[in-house]
């Protein structure tokens, strides 16, 4: 659903009269925070671009010391440079438009309960991937995205660090990024829900290309879309990134001991 604004509340963040942190948003719901200028969301552009260059200057660094594109050196040094592009833009656009505490503006936080609500997501996640699966189960856009891990079979501290990757780091950074800093910012122009499935969409295009065949990407795409509307949602009714993380996390280890 859209919200329609005024086009002023599109271009200035609502700032007290001493010129402080934007104020919370007036609207309800249970995850509210800092309300970001529509353009805080741009800046998601160049953390990705940001990403993609310190991504690959992780992974050629990992090539250099291993020669291997496959190693686990490669992806973890990759992935860290991912992650601290993600990271660094959440942190930019909280302390720039927000009140600068990634708990406050983006609710990075945990509880007992999330427990329950994690695993609630994870079976939705789980029900929305077999239904894509299953849809394009036998056609050419038939993919999957679990190379990263595949490829360490037989390397067993590979494996180790592989598995480390997917089930801590990606789960923190990516939800921090998609749920906590995007779905944010495009709040204030998308409205509540608007902002859950669009950050979706960014969620999913971020995992185009990691099919081994280029028409698998529809599928992987696709999946990973449906993967973040049921994480976007989690982050909203819980109000919190836990639960989030939580799902994905077990959501990845579940990939890992599918592998095994």
């Amino acid at each position: 659903q859209t919200c329609a604004l005024p086009i002023s509340a599109l271009t200035e963040a609502p700032v007290p009269a001493d010129g402080g942190a934007p104020v919370p948003a007036a609207e309800g719901g249970d995850d509210e925070g800092s309300v970001f200028p529509a353009g805080a969301a741009w800046w998601g552009v160049p953390g990705a671009l940001g990403g993609i260059v310190l991504a690959g200057l992780g992974a050629s660094i990992g090539y250099g010391l291993t020669r291997s594109k496959t190693s686990a050196a490669s992806d973890l040094l990759g992935e860290t440079g991912l992650w601290v592009a993600m990271l660094g833009t959440a942190v930019f656009v909280s302390r720039r438009y927000g009140r600068g505490s990634l708990a406050r503006d983006y609710h990075l936080a945990i509880k007992a309960k999330d427990l329950i609500w994690g695993l609630i997501a994870l079976a939705g996640a789980l029900v929305v991937v077999q239904g894509v699966l299953v849809g394009f189960s036998g056609t050419k856009f038939a993919g999957s995205n679990d190379q990263i891990i595949t490829q360490q079979k037989g390397h067993e501290l590979g494996l180790v660090i592989v598995a480390v990757l997917v089930a801590l780091g990606a789960p923190f950074f990516e939800e921090l990024f998609f749920r906590g800093f995007l779905r944010t910012a495009l709040r204030r122009r998308f409205g509540a829900h608007g902002s859950v499935w669009l950050q979706a969409v960014f969620f999913g295009l971020a995992h185009f290309g990691e099919s081994k065949t280029s028409l698998g990407n529809v599928s992987v795409v696709l999946a990973m879309f449906g993967v973040g509307v049921v994480f976007g949602y989690t982050a909203k009714l819980t109000g919190r990134l836990g639960a989030g993380m939580i799902a994905h996390c077990l959501f990845n280890l579940l990939a890992v001991a599918l592998v095994l």
